[in-house]
């Protein structure tokens, strides 16, 4: 998920405040992170994995194998979350925005909270950016994210295929993973702000649709293949 950050001052990268003359942060060569940034996306990787782990464990029926659980929720979270936030950054820096992701205290309580109920709805901050991008700019910014899970979502489901005549423990794995990336692509392709679709969608509808269609037909796959091989 993107959001737009304040577009005046000049930004401290250690305390994440700004002040002075009006500036734009234009990376050079590189993905940056501040001091601060690095503290909300550690943040919120904790508390995203808890509560993969907790809807794993309550409603996945892993809770008697709590290590795969856990494994699940690390890497689901790590491409769900995590390099969907940095494929932002890398697109909102690469033209020359200043991008930093900032956690949400109601999104991750919001994520904890559902994920005691049996479902997750998972807002747990975003990438502000600040700077002078394009409408196809914006969208393609807002698109690097989705369009990540989704990718990740169909390698892990061609490894669950794979490894599916080796039993029903490494499907387990894989599809879990490839179905948590799947549903949060879908989820951010909602057209509603903050989420990235409605960014996308007022950039190109047909990419929108593309990038909505992609992580259904994935997750319309693997309960297909959990009814082939688990049941």
């Amino acid at each position: 998920m993107q959001g737009h950050g304040p577009y005046g001052g000049t930004y401290d990268m250690e305390t994440g405040s700004y002040s002075g003359t009006p500036y734009y942060y234009v990376p050079k060569g590189r993905i940056r992170f501040s001091g601060l940034e690095k503290r909300h996306i550690l943040i919120a990787f904790v508390v995203l994995v808890t509560a993969f782990l907790i809807i794993l464990t309550l409603y996945g029926r892993l809770v008697n194998q709590l290590p795969l659980a856990l494994l699940i929720a690390v890497v689901s979270v790590l491409t769900g979350f995590l390099f969907h936030e940095l494929m932002h950054k890398y697109y909102a820096q690469k033209f020359g925005a200043w991008a930093e992701f900032r956690y949400s205290t109601f999104g991750l309580i919001l994520g904890l909270v559902t994920s005691m109920l049996g479902m997750l709805l998972a807002a747990p901050g975003a990438v502000y950016i600040s700077g002078n991008l394009t409408r196809k700019e914006n969208g393609i910014v807002s698109a690097a994210g989705p369009l990540t899970n989704t990718a990740f979502s169909y390698i892990f489901l061609g490894a669950a295929f794979a490894v599916s005549p080796l039993g029903s423990l490494w499907v387990t794995f894989f599809s879990g993973v490839a179905f948590l990336d799947a549903w949060l692509g879908a989820f951010n392709m909602i057209p509603f702000p903050p989420l990235d679709g409605s960014k996308i969608l007022r950039w190109n509808f047909r990419i929108y649709l593309a990038c909505l269609l992609l992580p259904i037909a994935a997750i319309a796959t693997l309960l297909m293949l959990h009814m082939i091989v688990l049941f």
